[in-house]
């Protein structure tokens, strides 16, 4: 069984339980937050791992990313049938009819800024901390890395957010923040990187399982510019994690996933989970598996027949990441599409091992592939790109133009990302996504290529706007 070293330490669970509060709801720390902690080493570095917990909090990679990112695009669907006021919220993502009621999206708002919070209070005491240099270069990297990651995320949902950079301790200290310019957000975000690449360690040694490297800080900022559509950028920095050396394609894609070697050679950064401990496992297969499926738990989240259509014959990635039928219980088959990447079986619910990914180098190479190929279309391009085909026992690209080619980069992160929360940034990125679910009947409108502002935030600050067309 593989050890998760970063997410065992028992301040993470005392953490998630102790942070609760509403980014735009916040309580005076208590003395023994201000006065006792955030004192030795040991402090920060639960404080530090405390924020990476945030990343498996409901409203960012455990929950809302996947509404929001998967199920609202053609890739997959609720999986219920039956409209109840319960799974109101649900069926918005389907219907594209978005409240600013929505739970899932009042979740993501406020767990991404509970992570900031965490980050913000170790970057606002640690350049006066008593601990040594090496140390506190390393946590103030990480806590950068996971300030720009969050931020990543809510300025490509929502646009102008507020930006906070230093820690609120006053009860009202964000009752009256205005959304700051998304420009402005982008510049804290590749700041934050740019310093965190700086001094994030290469490598981790076995007792530091699961925190960000170098690498992963590379990546995501080459993500970053990709997005700004900063095309030489994206492609300098996305190069230097390539001869690196320090990462890799796998030889077979299922074993990206398996729970038993979490950490491997294509996974720069991702989000983890250890069975067997008090909120620390993953609920990620029960929940997309078909309920019939003898796994415990019962599907939320179905794949669409155009997602199972997208693959090409012979894709091997296909048979690992859904399943179009099962058996049930009593040996018969049922013809049902669901989720199957994420399948542990014999696990609990809600108490697996899987991890979910956020950075492969699958993805650096496809990106790096995409901004070769936007400064002009380029054989280099196709051969990374056709290292990501060849993996999945196809053929090499038949794309010969900058546009031709740019449907195939659309295509092939579909089928290689399927059900990573990819698909919806992917296409509002590309200026896309309208078409895209248009021609497939699925009805959205301009203004969703960003989400609704949550009406909890709004009347809790005034000072908020909410995003046109809602």
């Amino acid at each position: 069984m593989k050890a998760k070293s970063l997410f065992l330490s028992l301040f993470s669970l005392l953490i998630l339980a102790g942070c609760q509060d509403d980014f735009l709801a916040l309580s005076p720390e208590t003395d023994r937050n201000t006065v006792n902690f955030y004192k030795t080493a040991a402090d920060f570095n639960n404080a530090v791992v405390g924020t990476y917990a945030s990343l498996k909090l409901g409203g960012t990679y455990n929950t809302s990313l996947y509404w929001m990112g998967e199920v609202s695009t053609d890739n997959t669907n609720y999986g219920v049938t039956t409209r109840q006021a319960v799974n109101v919220d649900n069926f918005q993502f389907i219907d594209h009819s978005y409240t600013s009621l929505n739970d899932i999206i009042y979740a993501a708002w406020r767990d991404h800024y509970r992570g900031i919070s965490r980050a913000n209070a170790i970057l606002s005491r640690i350049e006066t901390a008593g601990i040594p240099d090496n140390l506190k270069a390393q946590y103030r990297g990480e806590a950068q890395f996971l300030r720009a990651l969050l931020y990543f995320n809510l300025v490509r949902l929502y646009g102008d957010v507020p930006l906070v950079t230093t820690e609120i301790t006053e009860a009202d200290g964000a009752s009256s923040l205005t959304r700051t310019p998304s420009a402005e957000v982008y510049n804290l975000i590749i700041s934050d990187l740019q310093s965190a690449e700086q001094v994030l360690p290469v490598t981790y040694g076995s007792t530091d399982v699961g925190r960000a490297p170098q690498g992963a800080a590379k990546a995501l900022l080459g993500k970053v510019y990709l997005t700004r559509k900063e095309w030489d950028k994206a492609a300098t920095k996305l190069k230097e994690v390539i001869t690196s050396g320090r990462f890799q394609l796998l030889p077979k894609y299922a074993d990206v996933f398996s729970f038993a070697t979490p950490t491997n050679a294509e996974i720069l950064f991702n989000v983890q989970y250890k069975s067997g401990n008090t909120g620390q496992g993953s609920g990620f297969g029960p929940v997309q598996a078909s309920e019939g499926a003898r796994i415990t738990g019962g599907s939320m989240r179905y794949v669409t027949a155009d997602m199972e259509a997208a693959y090409e014959t012979g894709d091997l990635r296909k048979s690992f990441s859904m399943k179009s039928s099962y058996l049930d219980a009593t040996g018969q088959l049922v013809t049902q599409r669901y989720v199957s990447k994420y399948v542990q079986f014999g696990a609990l619910a809600g108490d697996s091992d899987i991890d979910f990914p956020v950075i492969r180098y699958a993805d650096v190479l496809l990106m790096y592939a995409e901004a070769l190929n936007e400064v002009g279309f380029n054989p280099e391009a196709v051969t990374y790109l056709n290292q990501v085909r060849q993996r999945a026992g196809l053929a090499a690209t038949t794309a010969t133009t900058q546009s031709s080619f740019r449907l195939a980069i659309e295509q092939e992160r579909r089928v290689e990302f399927a059900f990573e929360n990819h698909r919806w940034f992917d296409l509002v990125r590309t200026g896309r996504y309208i078409t895209v679910m248009n021609a497939k009947g699925l009805t959205v409108q301009d203004f969703h290529t960003l989400y609704l502002i949550p009406q909890r935030e709004m009347d809790l600050n005034r000072s908020l706007t909410q995003n046109p067309g809602y």
